[in-house]
This record gives structure tokens, sequence and C-alpha cells, in this order.
């Protein structure tokens, strides 16, 4: 692809805005709480209760599928921008004066 262009900054900062999301991602799930009280005397409490637990737990698996395919995705991004430096550095060696 002779006509791509990849800038060295521009994939830093999306390097870095990834890696920041792919860490943040999985730490959502601290904000997700089934209440533990507060449904009165419902007789399906229990129920109710454990369907939200199992809600609860497969948006935990979700959050870290997620950060996971985040974090692949950065890695990508850093072994791009290395390639794209090391070419850099390789092109600048050869067009320097012997």
């Amino acid at each position: 692809m002779p006509d791509l262009d990849l800038a060295p900054a521009a994939l830093e900062q999306a390097r870095t805005g990834v890696a920041a999301e792919a860490r943040r991602l999985p730490a959502m799930i601290d904000q997700v709480v089934a209440p533990r009280g507060g449904l009165g005397d419902l007789t399906s409490a229990g129920a109710m209760l454990g369907a939200l637990d199992q809600v609860v737990r497969a948006l935990d698996a979700e959050l870290g599928a997620a950060g996971s395919c985040l974090d692949g995705l950065d890695r990508a991004l850093d072994a791009a921008l290395t390639a794209v430096r090391s070419g850099d550095g390789n092109a600048a060696t050869a067009l320097t004066a012997a």
C-alpha cells in the first residue's frame, strides 16, 4: 500500500487512547451492583436477585472481553508504531552520506 501514510504521532495518540480504554472498560463492573435489599416482601425477590446476579456476571464477562480486544489492538498499534519507526530509521540510515 504505497499510498498509505502512517504518522507515528497519530499512531501513538491512538495507541494511548486505546490502552486507556482497555484498562477502563473491565473496571466499569466495579460500578455495577445488584441490590441486596429494597425489594420488600416480594415473593419473587430471590428470583429477581438471582437474575440480577446473572446480568452482572454476564456484563463482567463482556466488559472483560472488550478490554481484552482493546488490549490486543493496543499491542497491534504498538507493533505498527515500532515498524514505522524502524522503517523511518532504516530509511534515514540509507540516506546518510557515507
